[in-house]
């Protein structure tokens, strides 16, 4: 469980989070939505100890994240990055495979169970006939499986996911969406952020909805009415409604 306890957070004298305050249970999708540059991103580098903020904690199954060892919270905690382009062309495999490198000594390559364990990973993902296809010759949605594949071979129970349908066509993402559903339900702990109020309406356990770097709301998806998702990117929903039937 991840517990986030008044956290605020500034870049020099720009207030970016304000008393933030959320709880992530095991086997919840947890979707933080709010429009860009509400200090999702943010957030997001204070869990996993990336930033530290001026103000409050966040802490994993009780324990500081300031106070556990990088190699222990990768242990722990998995994170999927927005869709990118790495220099060299590895394969899928290759790719998932480097979310194993907790797991081994520095000077050890990885062996038989880390091989199985990838292989796993891409099979629960539904990817591994791709595995050796090259990373930057597969699509959008295929790319961001096969980092949701890297995460599971770290054999975390955390997993947080920033933006992961970002620029992916509408297919895959609802590919995407309905696998870190399905990680939900198997008992994992998965906190997404997004600015598409649908997402979150249609996958999410429950949702924090951020406003000016603060919490406006917290429930489950019922919390999201014309109302607040109109104060959150200020824009009428009546108004466009009146337009999809003229």
């Amino acid at each position: 469980m991840i517990t986030v306890n008044k956290l605020s957070f500034s870049y020099g004298k720009a207030r970016v989070l304000r008393d933030v305050s959320f709880t992530a249970e095991r086997g919840e999708l947890l979707a933080v939505l709010g429009p860009n540059g509400v200090g999702k991103s943010t957030l997001f580098r204070c869990i996993l100890g990336l930033s530290k903020p001026q103000a409050g904690e966040v802490f994993l199954d009780g324990e500081r994240v300031c106070d556990i060892r990088p190699s222990d919270l990768a242990r722990k905690l998995a994170y999927v990055p927005q869709s990118h382009a790495p220099t060299f062309n590895y394969s899928v495999f290759d790719m998932a495979l480097m979310g194993t490198t907790a797991q081994v000594g520095g000077l050890s390559s990885p062996g038989a169970e880390q091989i199985k364990l990838v292989s796993a990973a891409l099979e629960r993902v539904g990817i591994l006939q791709l595995k050796n296809r090259g990373y930057l010759e597969i699509s959008g949605g295929e790319r961001q499986l096969t980092l949701i594949a890297r995460a599971l071979a770290q054999q975390a129970d955390i997993l947080v996911l920033d933006e992961p349908t970002s620029n992916l066509d509408y297919g895959n993402q609802l590919r995407v969406l309905a696998q870190a559903k399905e990680l939900a339900g198997a008992g994992y702990t998965v906190i997404q952020s997004t600015h598409n109020p649908d997402q979150a309406m249609l996958f999410a356990d429950r949702v924090l909805a951020l406003k000016g770097g603060a919490v406006r709301a917290l429930g489950k998806s019922d919390i999201l009415t014309d109302e607040l998702i109109g104060e959150l990117y200020d824009i009428d929903l009546k108004q466009l409604k009146r337009y999809r039937h003229t």
